[in-house]
């Protein structure tokens, strides 16, 4: 199964027929959780390997790519951090196999919406002067694991 991820701005102010299309193998994620192409592609790689290997947190691949990308184990938690709302402007998004067709018609593909120069480091719970004195590759690795760890961090 092909995993395709991606990010854009929307077209559409109808959150709740956005949230529709939301199903075992799609999501759509509020970007400010992702750091970068990578991350997002990481997060769906281990989500697809945890239900392949049975370990999964969720029982749809689309949640446990939240669970990754916010390094949460509960999902209402992941919700919070990576959910999207009424006020959502621009989304990411992970596909198990091809994404549907009607959202595509929703979004104009942009994939700086990702960057890692957007992404919130402070939900790395680290002290903020020592995040910034952190080089880009030093936060990235720490995101990297974080979302890496998630399957063998104690229930």
């Amino acid at each position: 199964m092909e995993i395709v991820v991606g990010s854009g701005k929307l077209r559409i102010q109808d959150i709740d027929k956005l949230k529709s299309l939301i199903n075992s193998n799609f999501g759509i994620i509020n970007p400010e959780c992702v750091c970068g192409y990578f991350h997002l592609k990481q997060a769906a790689f281990l989500a697809d390997n945890a239900h392949n290997g049975n370990y999964n947190l969720s029982k749809d691949r689309s949640t446990e790519v939240l669970l990754y990308l916010t390094s949460q184990r509960q999902i209402s938690k992941a919700i919070k951090i990576g959910g999207i709302d009424k006020d959502t402007k621009s989304v990411a998004w992970v596909s198990f196999g091809k994404p549907p067709l009607d959202f595509l018609d929703m979004i104009e593909i942009d994939d700086s919406i990702i960057s890692e120069n957007s992404f919130d480091y402070s939900t790395l719970n680290l002290d903020k002067s020592i995040v910034d004195n952190m080089s880009f590759e030093e936060k990235q690795k720490i995101v990297m694991t974080k979302t890496a760890t998630l399957s063998v961090q104690p229930r």
